[in-house]
């Protein structure tokens, strides 16, 4: 029996595929220029947002994955070369119809300055353009390997404060139930041998996204039936984040029986991923039980081949404008975008400061604590401290404009305190309707503590052209929506607080409404005139 790769039959169980056909046609040769010359220009039009990307992979350890996404898929493709020698090719609307979508996402990604909106978009135009060009018979063949693109996007920070929070709660019910005494206000936990802080990197979400990528392509190269590969995946999903519980749970534990000697420091770091290691070792093994390989049927009929080894079925005339306005519908946003951002463009920002008044005086800055939220990229900001009777309130606002990659007012690094605060930490979180200027709005309330000394109630919202809001996906929306008619991304963020003393909640709440009922209307109205309009 010939050794050739379309005479070869793999028996190992699984799917017979058909023997690949030998050759390639000058339209698939010039199909392949097009796709090729189009991936080029558009990586060269979006490099700011590629890059962006990059960026993120080198600085961050949970999506240094990145790296390695496009090689992946690259193998993942010449895997399937047999099967793509059969198949016709033929330009696609719906992949120029998915092309245009792709690029209006990108558009709006960037108006609401959503880095990974823009991101996904991005991948998004790449895929489209492979099926404008070759056709929907070869994207259906390359789902995969394709969607496996999608990784390249760093994706998952908005998963921190929910498993910070669930991690924690699972830490306190499992130290309770070992019978570990345990104080909790927020995320920081004191047991009789220490202090801990529930952080980020203890959230869980690295093990996650490395368990979700690496279980993505086990699934897929293992099984054949999108049942088991659905099943696997939600296994990859859902096992990391019990294991992370109980590797932060026996972490503290193996710390509190070992008076600290074990599991803090670098032992915290190690053990963490040697746990994550078994787990996921164990997750292969196991999964491996019920592998579905596939092989090679040279009894299946193959394509019929032309003299120039193309197929009989398709046209020997390749169709060039189609895939070329394919190519020009993903790259005809940025010029949109630079018309938006000319049309919406301003200059300096000037905020004017509030006015005495409705018993409301100016005082002495020292009269608040000192306290500062970690907001950066702003175009101008405003502190002020007012007091009607003997509570002082704090006025904070950080004013944007013009905004961009790092100079956004919704993203990670902009938060009320910064990663790993080793002066304050969070101990209550909630939203709360308030009276401004006369109409009812949310805002969200937090109250944070540094150490016993000194406690903060700070009541903070969003103000986007206009609008107040709470909610992140809200103010992205104003902020879009602003720029679609013209009026630029004018935003900024609004916080006022007071000192907490004991028992004195209702007090500090009282004094924070009233400051809004009272000046509320009037801090609109500054935010309002700082636009310029």
């Amino acid at each position: 029996m010939s050794a050739p790769e379309d005479q070869v039959r793999q028996q190992a169980g699984g799917v017979a595929l058909a023997a690949p056909a030998a050759g390639v046609s000058r339209d698939t040769v010039i199909r392949l220029a097009v796709l090729v010359i189009g991936i080029v220009a558009l990586l060269g039009t979006y490099r700011d947002t590629l890059a962006a990307m990059v960026e993120i992979w080198d600085r961050s350890d949970t999506f240094a994955h990145g790296y390695l996404v496009a090689p992946i898929t690259g193998w993942l493709i010449w895997r399937e070369r047999a099967r793509l020698r059969g198949l016709p090719l033929t330009h696609s609307l719906l992949g120029m119809a998915a092309a245009a979508a792709a690029g209006f996402a990108w558009l709006l990604g960037e108006l609401a300055s959503v880095a990974s909106v823009s991101q996904f978009a991005l991948v998004g135009m790449i895929i489209a353009l492979v099926w404008a060009v070759m056709g929907t018979q070869v994207v259906r063949a390359l789902v995969f390997p394709l969607g496996f693109l999608f990784f390249l996007v760093p994706f998952g920070e908005f998963l921190f404060p929910t498993m910070m929070d669930r991690t924690t709660d699972f830490i306190i019910w499992g130290l309770r139930l070992s019978g570990v005494p345990i104080y909790a206000e927020g995320r920081s936990l004191v047991i009789p041998s220490g202090h801990w802080e529930v952080v980020e990197g203890c959230s869980g979400v690295r093990y996650l996204i490395a368990s979700v990528v690496v279980g993505s392509l086990y699934a897929y190269l293992t099984y054949r039936s999108l049942l088991r590969r659905l099943i696997f995946v939600a296994l990859s999903v859902v096992l990391p984040i019990i294991a992370n519980w109980l590797r932060a749970y026996g972490i503290v534990l193996l710390a509190h029986m070992s008076d600290n000697r074990i599991a803090a420091g670098l032992d915290h770091l190690i053990y963490g991923w040697v746990f994550f290691g078994v787990v996921m070792m164990l997750l292969f093994w196991a999964g491996a039980r019920w592998r579905e390989d596939e092989f090679y049927d040279a009894s299946v009929p193959r394509a019929a081949v032309t003299a120039d080894g193309g197929s009989a079925s398709r046209s020997s005339w390749f169709v060039a404008p189609l895939p070329v306005v394919a190519v020009a519908l993903v790259l005809l946003w940025p010029p949109l975008l630079g018309v938006l951002n000319a049309q919406g463009a301003r200059g300096a920002v000037s905020l004017a400061g509030l006015q005495s008044g409705a018993g409301w005086q100016r005082v002495a800055g020292d009269r608040v604590p000192d306290w500062k939220p970690h907001y950066s990229g702003m175009r101008d900001e405003l502190r002020e401290s007012w007091a009607n009777g003997n509570v002082p309130i704090g006025l904070y606002v950080a004013y944007y404009r013009n905004q961009g990659p790092g100079e956004e007012l919704v993203n990670s690094e902009n938060r009320l305190l910064k990663y790993k605060d080793r002066q304050w930490s969070v101990a209550a979180h909630r939203e709360l309707p308030v009276q401004v200027g006369g109409r009812e709005v949310n805002v969200l309330s937090t109250e944070i503590v540094n150490g016993a000394a000194t406690r903060l109630l700070i009541w903070h919202w969003y103000w986007i052209d206009g609008h107040w809001t709470t909610s992140e996906y809200a103010a992205k929306f104003y902020q879009t929506l602003a720029r679609l008619r013209g009026r630029g991304d004018d935003s900024a963020a609004v916080m006022i607080y007071t000192s907490l003393g004991e028992g004195a909640r209702t007090v500090a709440e009282t004094a924070l409404a009233s400051f809004l009922r009272d000046k509320g209307g009037e801090l609109g109205d500054s935010l309002a005139q700082a636009t310029g309009r």
